[in-house]
């Protein structure tokens, strides 16, 4: 089964669209949708196999007018957007604006903003209601769709993955990084957006196979010798071992059990780590005693 995605003017984020057959449109096309919002126009960005979380009903395509109706709500959304910066200063709001957006229909008016804290906003929505004249919906995003909604340049001179493709966000850790052998430095793997890279989930699946290996530091046995096991590295296939002083470098597949495919491929299929469990589970028993 095929599903028809397009992307939120608003907030870049991508839908499923409902009700329309993909031999009905084309990539790029705009069309107007039914959603939680109202109506509004989304862009068509193509078909794909895996279901969205976020939905559309599908209601017919873009018309000149439906355009021409859009342009005139981006500029109203524009004024609306300086008067409510010039009340947060007015009211002394701890909050970022960040975009003002107007459906097709323009039944109302949404206000994304940032926030480290909760925000007692009633005073602001009086006095743009004085103006505005419609309903008006104050939506606080975390900082990592603010950039999603406003684009930005990424540390690898990109896009970030989030304004180009990305569906939803990957929670990320620091066990990504100690995974991925890289150094603890989170500065060194934080996005626009202070977070730490979503990319940093898209290597997971190259390195489920250190949890077919033991710890490092682990004494293991190998053509009659003993070894300690110094590093592990996935994408050269490549495991450190040291033994009376004297470092060996070996193919890891050397290592593994025969068959091991079988078990890397229940652990990308998993998402739980057993290994990573029991070591919660030993730290916890730990602080009881």
């Amino acid at each position: 089964m095929s599903y028809v995605k397009a992307r939120f003017h608003d907030t870049g984020k991508i839908l499923q669209v409902d009700g329309v057959w993909d031999d009905d449109i084309n990539r790029n096309d705009l069309i107007v949708v039914s959603s939680e919002k109202g109506e509004e126009i989304v862009k068509v960005l193509g078909v794909s196999k895996e279901p969205s979380q976020m939905k559309a009903t599908f209601l017919r395509k873009a018309k000149d007018e439906d355009i021409k109706k859009m342009e005139e709500n981006m500029e109203k959304a524009e004024s609306f957007y300086t008067l409510c910066k010039e009340k947060i200063v007015q009211h002394g709001l701890d909050m970022k604006l960040i975009k003002v957006y107007i459906p097709l229909d323009a039944n109302k008016v949404f206000f994304y903003y940032t926030s480290d804290q909760r925000v007692d906003f009633r005073n602001l929505v009086k006095d743009l209601a004085k103006v505005i004249k419609k309903r008006i919906e104050m939506r606080q995003i975390g900082v990592r769709d603010a950039v999603q909604m406003t684009g930005w340049i990424g540390a690898c001179g990109e896009v970030p993955c989030c304004v180009k493709f990305s569906e939803n966000f990957e929670s990320i850790s620091l066990k990504d990084i100690e995974e991925q052998n890289l150094p603890l430095s989170p500065t060194k793997f934080t996005g626009p957006c202070g977070r730490l890279m979503c990319c940093l989930a898209y290597e997971r699946d190259n390195y489920i196979v250190k949890n077919l290996f033991p710890e490092v530091g682990t004494q293991l046995c190998f053509k009659g010798r003993t070894y300690k096991l110094l590093y592990v590295d996935p994408p050269s296939s490549k495991v450190l071992l040291e033994a009376d002083g004297k470092k060996e470098e070996l193919n890891m597949e050397l290592l593994l059990p025969y068959g091991y495919e079988k078990a890397l491929k229940h652990c990308k299929s998993c998402g739980f780590c057993c290994r990573r469990a029991y070591k919660e589970d030993e730290a916890f028993i730990n602080t009881q005693e």
